[in-house]
């Protein structure tokens, strides 16, 4: 079902394109512009059929990461200020393969006991401060946001997207991984109902979270806040790239060693459990095209909600705040709780 009324962060990739373009531009190209054209053109093709050949996700692959996120082993916790009527605890989990995962936990007080739960995940740069996004009264809901891990930088020279892809893409492979474990620790709390787990992602989160809820279905309901597919489209959306024919070339190249982590590949998997996207129809920075790849990746139930809104910029908090909102109203785990 899809409603009229957002992936991968390209920041990342920002320095990457760059150089790569000033480099391409500085070369003394013989051929004419005809071969030129020819070239990317057959380079474009020779990339689109390398893409294609990553199908959906297999059933080992999917329990490669529960196996390699193992069982939760310890929690450590410290309390912090409440706000208002929630507990605040910043956190720490580690499992037995050696994931360690850090983040903040809100509470509802007075405790009731078999409550829903949330993963709420964001940026790079947001980290567990996504819970931030939160209004002051949300329902009593227990809600969880955790750290991406250190090694991921944030920034990625050309030097470290040639020679270093598999340190960056074994870093990358282990965010789902925190993902879930956040899930094994939501399921351990006596005030969680177990059979009310969801996780709510936006923008950057959006690919890691849909391989967490494909191959963990503790995450009975799963909110994809601007995500798309074709993640080397999305790049080439944000390039200034001049002649433009680069950009798609250079996007492709960028992304090239994370295409086994498209969320398009795993998001078949999450069903029969319910998946709810949220998508700006105005945005040219998230190409409507890669917003519907993702959607129709997805199997039934599904739902896709377009607003009209422009770029979703990390720092504009109401946003944010209200495309959350818009998602977590539409969760069948949380109806009974908002």
């Amino acid at each position: 079902m899809v409603e009229q009324d957002v992936a991968l962060d390209i920041a990342a990739f920002l320095r990457i394109t760059s150089y790569m373009t000033n480099t391409a531009m500085s070369r003394q190209w013989g051929a004419t512009r005809r071969v030129r054209i020819r070239t990317i053109g057959a380079l474009i093709t020779a990339a689109c059929t390398i893409s294609c050949s990553f199908g959906p996700a297999q059933k080992d692959e999917l329990f490669a990461y529960t196996h390699n996120r193992g069982a939760l082993t310890g929690i450590s916790s410290v309390t912090e200020r409440s706000r208002g009527r929630y507990r605040v605890l910043r956190i720490m989990l580690t499992s037995n393969t050696g994931v360690v995962a850090r983040g903040i936990v809100m509470e509802p007080t007075p405790d009731r006991g078999h409550l829903p739960a949330v993963l709420l995940e964001d940026g790079r740069e947001e980290n567990s401060g996504a819970i931030d996004r939160l209004p002051a009264e949300f329902g009593d809901v227990v809600v969880l946001s955790l750290d991406y891990p250190p090694s991921l930088p944030t920034t990625i020279s050309l030097s470290d997207a040639l020679f270093h892809s598999d340190a960056l893409r074994t870093t990358a492979q282990t965010i789902p991984q925190i993902f879930s474990l956040g899930a094994a620790y939501l399921a351990q709390r006596g005030d969680v109902d177990t059979t009310r787990i969801a996780i709510a992602a936006t923008s950057f989160a959006v690919p890691f979270a849909t391989i967490a809820a494909a191959a963990d279905t503790r995450f009975q309901n799963v909110a994809l806040i601007y995500g798309a597919g074709d993640l080397s489209a999305v790049l080439a959306a944000n390039l200034d790239t001049r002649p433009a024919w680069l950009r798609r070339p250079l996007a492709w190249l960028a992304t090239r060693p994370f295409r086994s982590l498209s969320p398009e590949r795993f998001i078949g998997a999450i069903a029969p459990r319910p998946v709810v996207m949220v998508n700006g129809s105005d945005d040219p920075q998230m190409p409507v095209d890669a917003a519907r790849d993702l959607y129709n990746a997805a199997r039934e139930p599904k739902t896709q909600i377009w607003l009209n809104t422009g770029h979703l910029m990390p720092t504009d908090s109401a946003l944010i705040r209200s495309l959350v909102d818009t998602a977590l109203a539409r969760l069948p785990v949380l109806a009974r709780s908002r």
